[in-house]
């Protein structure tokens, strides 16, 4: 029996989709898992920048071979992690040619419908994809202007960060761009004409039942109200940690606060141990029970960029999240909790919490609340996402890019929609009308209709022929029909007859036999 290929997707990223120890990797692994949703053969190419993969290869790599069709590593053949030359990173700075080189030999070698790139610095990957295949990027965070939100804080830039005219460049090399959040949605549309979506992060994992929480309403020194950080070493947690834990001191002091704030991850190496009401926990192999022991979480940011994929990871487990308005950036809130404008009014808000001024059931409905609509702004956003990659990938652009080809016509530099519009232009222009049966052959080969399928060589060049809604009506009348053995059949609705190998006979139920009589269909 003939089966169809899947559809396959490249992915290229700077880490792995698991161990889902760090934010990023959420990510990429909740991008990876929507292919996979919509029947994608994923591959992965992984060019490692974190640290497990400084010196060592980790024993989670068998795994990532097992988990894709194809799974490669490019070695890094230059320094990792640079600083900017000047005030921001060009765009390719940290681009480096061995991934290059391994695009041009996989492309020669493996066919692939969408190139899916993670972060802006690396789309320069774009430029050695084939004419054809459809160009993804996830941004992951807004990289212009980064720079400067770490100099208002004064703090020391670090990672990436470019200027909106370098990252304008890298959103045009793509034919769709992903934000993590709403409002980074909007500040990439205002740099680029591609298309712009937003997928907001949620943690789809099964997870285990949340312990009974204490219902006391109430906590004291014998119990104190256990609020937990789980962060990775980088400036932003570190910077804003500190700052929150020197705030809370004086909360601490002044209420006598039966508070004990639980600090876990990588981000433990740069919080001194001068806080007696903070106990560190260091790097966590599995984070479940990290948050089956806290009563809340705290997420104390003043500035930040990107989603707080910590945020995502309380909710889905039934856990409250104590925040600050730009720490929820990207979830809707559902209490004054979950989106404090300032640090000092956390604080305050935590003080509340301890001596059981909100009820318990007021913030378990709002942590529920939030949960649902962050699972909901996901399938949103990829059901918006789905939409446009079947367009992308189906008849009508195939169909374009077919006349435009014919026509010889650029194509390397066109997304999807910039090729629709453009065949559309030339599909109404007479001028073509002498090649009119040689590129409605090429369009009816290419997507596999029966040559002459509605008499397509006979109106298109005609100043008010309509090429895209002739494919769309061409598609929903050739219907793809197994009949027995290894035979299948396009057959017309309307006349009921299909072709098979050069042969046709009534298909208009199962087991039909082809009949001696060869027919084309024919308008």
């Amino acid at each position: 029996m003939m089966t169809a290929a899947p559809r396959s997707v490249l992915v290229v990223s700077t880490t792995p989709p698991l161990p889902r120890d760090y934010g990023n990797r959420n990510r990429v692994h909740q991008t990876v898992s929507l292919f996979r949703r919509m029947g994608f053969a994923v591959s992965f190419l992984l060019y490692p920048i974190d640290r497990d993969w400084a010196e060592e290869v980790p024993g989670y790599y068998r795994e990532l071979v097992e988990s894709f069709e194809f799974f490669a590593i490019v070695p890094n053949s230059r320094k990792l992690h640079q600083n900017a030359r000047g005030y921001h990173h060009a765009i390719d700075d940290w681009w480096d040619d061995n991934i290059a080189q391994h695009l041009t030999w996989l492309f020669r070698r493996k066919s692939f419908d969408v190139l899916f790139v993670n972060y802006t610095f690396f789309t320069k990957a774009f430029e050695y994809a084939p004419p054809g295949i459809v160009k993804i990027l996830d941004t992951h965070d807004l990289f212009s202007e980064r720079r400067e939100l770490f100099d208002k804080f004064g703090v020391a830039p670090e990672f990436f960060y470019t200027s909106p005219e370098r990252e304008k460049v890298a959103l045009n090399r793509a034919d769709a761009v992903i934000a993590i959040k709403q409002s980074e949605a909007v500040a990439l549309r205002a740099l680029t004409a591609r298309i712009v979506f937003s997928l907001p992060y949620w943690d789809d994992r099964s997870l285990e039942t949340r312990p009974t929480q204490d219902r006391r309403g109430f906590y004291d020194h014998e119990r104190p109200f256990r609020l937990g950080f789980l962060g990775a070493n980088n400036s932003i947690n570190i910077v804003n940690l500190r700052r929150f834990l020197s705030i809370f001191t004086h909360y601490v002091a002044l209420y006598d606060l039966p508070v004990e704030i639980v600090i876990a991850g990588n981000v433990c190496e740069g919080i001194p141990d001068d806080h007696p009401f903070a106990r560190k926990l260091g790097y966590l192999d599995d984070s479940a029970g990290f948050y089956g022991t806290v009563d809340a979480v705290v997420i104390p940011l003043e500035f930040s960029t990107g989603i707080k994929i910590k945020v995502a990871e309380a909710l889905a487990r039934n856990v409250p999240v104590l925040a600050t308005r730009d720490a929820f950036d990207g979830f809707r809130a559902y209490h004054p909790t979950q989106q404090a404008p300032t640090l000092h009014a956390l604080c305050e808000m935590i003080v509340s919490a301890a001596y059981g001024e909100f009820p318990p059931e007021e913030l378990a409905w709002a942590t529920r609340q939030a949960g649902k609509a962050a699972a909901a702004a996901q399938e949103i956003g990829f059901a918006e996402l789905q939409q446009w990659i079947e367009a992308s990938l189906g008849p009508v652009v195939r169909a374009c890019r077919e006349l435009l080809s014919c026509l010889d016509q650029p194509l390397q530099e066109l997304g999807p929609d910039e090729v629709v519009e453009r065949a559309r232009l030339l599909s109404c222009d007479d001028v073509y009308r002498p090649l009119a049966a040689h590129c409605a052959q090429q369009i009816c080969q290419s997507l596999g209709y029966p040559i002459g399928s509605w008499g397509l060589s006979q109106k298109i060049f005609q100043r008010d022929f309509d090429l895209h809604g002739q494919i769309k009506w061409i598609s929903q009348q050739v219907v793809i029909i197994r009949i027995s053995g290894n035979f299948w059949t396009r057959v017309s609705p309307v006349s009921g007859r299909g072709s098979i190998a050069g042969s046709s006979y009534r298909a208009g139920v199962a087991g039909a036999q082809p009949t001696a009589q060869s027919e084309r269909i024919k308008a």
